[in-house]
């Protein structure tokens, strides 16, 4: 018998959870026709001999709605063996939308996820208004991963209400049939369900364009239950909430159990942070999970589960706008404007005043561990590189706030400085997470935040960190919670295992080799359109990635194949299908 594609004498990992072996599987039409002994020919070939066969990784949390319109590949994420990727998440994305409301929803884009909004603008045709002509868009574009996508709140409270009335008051009982209305249509045409973030007018980095809270962290929790109703009355889709964020006193997840009751669906409750610091952060959300269960409620928690460190220049970052005081400096949009900003003697005074290390474990840490990593025009921080903020403040007899704003103003707001705190560098506290059966080990962020750093690389760091460098866990496990976990929880139907009859999403690497490049700093890559530039971290040891049959990367290079498709629930005659 002929194959369109065999790779033959790998070890075998398939993602269930059972031990590896040594065999052949053989593809055909975009899915696993044979695995074992295969006989016959495959019109193409790899040998696999001594390298690691396993499923394709499952990246559930991803912003790359805008950058699919300039790389059909989602890097970094489609360097690091992920075949499909969810967008839309926390509630951010960019349908329905009414005609003229396009500049609007860049800029939200822009300040609540780093999207660069001259990409955007570059790029995006908006010929699309309504959430099934978004998908058909997206169809329509040349895809190396597999797409799944939400249904966003924002956009469709933007759709319904207006973006900036839907902050001041409850929709209708009008208002909110339209909106279920529109969530059938977006179901129909493929959603996964829809996703949202609440977590209230302070303690949000999330802001809009003006500063002020995105329409879904102030709206009434009624707008999230008349949607879950949707899903209960249909008996499928997913939700995804981001409701808590690390060192928040009082997190709202009774939000979590009675969308979770209303709908009978899974809900992804996010975000789960392993802290090696404080294990009863983690801890109160796992022993949460456990209630949840024995309550009959699927909710299932996305972890931050490697190492992600934030390269920040200040110029480029907002993500410390979960502090009042730093919104200020979001709001003074140009450099002149941000430094005249930090030179003044009342915004100073004021830093000071308000500045609290406690509540900076919200936005990757306290300024006081940030490491001076370059100065930039600063020469009088030259002799303190390496150093955290905390000791130069020490050495010089100064308060870390005042050292900070020292380098904003002396640096012209290009000094880089390095948060080693973001990602957990613990493998217990990681480890003890990821073994949780409701935990999805993830949260690339892949597509946002692209000046600090993208998350892409976030499974390869889990394969080290838990298995080559701690020995925590085999491969086997590993692999089943990277995909078959994530496809549960999500209903990715067919994905996520090596299995007969599943698709050929599959990753093929050499455990020994596997890495990322650079180990410890970001690759700064000018290959934004028009030239702009983001921060990755590249592959290693990973010899190819095979996405529905077809192989898009060989040893880190681009075949130029683009076999995506758009992972659809459902079709329109209520009939199961798993891609379009």
């Amino acid at each position: 018998m002929t194959y369109d594609l065999i790779i033959r004498g790998g070890s075998i990992i398939d993602g269930t959870g059972a031990p590896r072996f040594i065999g052949d599987i053989a593809v055909k039409g975009g899915r696993i026709a044979r695995i074992g002994k295969v006989e016959g020919r495959g019109d193409k070939e790899l040998d696999a001999t001594g390298l690691i066969v396993a499923p394709g990784v499952i990246d559930l949390h991803a912003h790359y709605d805008a950058q699919l319109h300039w790389d059909p590949y989602c890097t970094a994420s489609g360097w690091h063996g992920t075949t499909t990727c969810m967008i839309s998440n926390c509630g951010f994305g960019f349908a329905p939308v009414r005609p003229g409301m396009a500049d609007r929803y860049m800029r939200m884009m822009e300040n609540t996820e780093q999207v660069p909004y001259d990409a955007m603008a570059r790029t995006m045709p908006w010929t699309w208004e309504t959430f099934p002509e978004w998908l058909d868009h997206l169809r329509s574009l040349p895809k190396g991963v597999n797409i799944a996508s939400y249904l966003p709140v924002n956009p469709l409270l933007s759709y319904v209400i207006g973006p900036d009335e839907a902050k001041t008051r409850p929709a209708t009982a009008a208002e909110r049939a339209e909106m279920r209305r529109i969530m059938h249509e977006a179901m129909d045409a493929g959603a996964a369900g829809f996703a949202f973030s609440h977590l209230g007018a302070e303690g949000n980095s999330h802001v809009d364009h003006d500063q002020s809270p995105m329409p879904s962290d102030v709206m009434a929790a009624e707008e999230a239950y008349n949607l879950a109703d949707v899903l209960r009355e249909r008996g499928e889709g997913v939700i995804q909430t981001l409701v808590e964020l690390p060192g928040m006193a009082d997190p709202p997840r009774k939000i979590v159990e009675e969308l979770a009751r209303r709908s009978g669906r899974p809900v992804l409750h996010n975000i789960l942070v392993a802290s090696g610091i404080n294990p009863e952060q983690h801890r109160s959300v796992l022993r949460w999970l456990d209630e949840m269960a024995a309550e009959g409620l699927e909710v299932w928690s996305q972890g931050a589960t490697f190492r992600k460190p934030l390269e920040i220049t200040p110029m480029h970052y907002n993500n410390w706008d979960a502090i009042p005081i730093f919104r200020a400096l979001s709001a003074a949009h140009t450099r002149e404007e941000k430094v005249a900003l930090v030179r003044s003697a009342d915004y100073r005074e004021r830093f000071e005043r308000e500045y609290d290390a406690g509540r900076m474990w919200e936005v990757g840490g306290p300024l006081e561990v940030y490491v001076l990593m370059e100065a930039g025009p600063a020469k009088a921080f030259e002799p303190f590189i390496d150093k955290p903020l905390a000791e130069i403040a020490q050495q010089t007899g100064r308060s870390t706030p005042g050292v900070f704003l020292d380098l904003l103003e002396q640096s012209n707001m290009e000094a880089l400085v390095l948060s080693p705190v973001a990602g957990s560098p613990d493998y217990n506290a990681v480890a003890e997470i990821v073994r949780h059966p409701r935990v999805l080990p993830g949260i690339s962020d892949g597509g946002a935040h692209s000046k600090h750093g993208n998350g892409g690389f976030w499974s390869t760091d889990m394969i080290l960190m838990m298995h080559r460098e701690s020995q925590l866990f085999s491969l086997e496990e590993l692999h089943a919670a990277l995909s078959a976990r994530s496809a549960q929880a999500a209903r990715l139907r067919d994905r996520g295992t090596l299995t007969v009859g599943a698709f050929a999403d599959i990753m093929v690497y050499d455990i020994e080799r596997l890495n990322y490049d650079p180990p410890l700093r970001y690759e700064v890559l000018h290959d934004l359109p028009g030239g702009d530039w983001r921060k990755v971290k590249r592959a290693v040891g990973i010899r190819y990635t095979i996405v529905n049959g077809d192989v898009t990367f060989v040893d880190g290079e681009c075949t130029g194949a683009v076999p995506g498709v758009i992972v659809d629930h459902q079709s329109r005659t209520g009939t199961l299908r798993a891609a379009e």
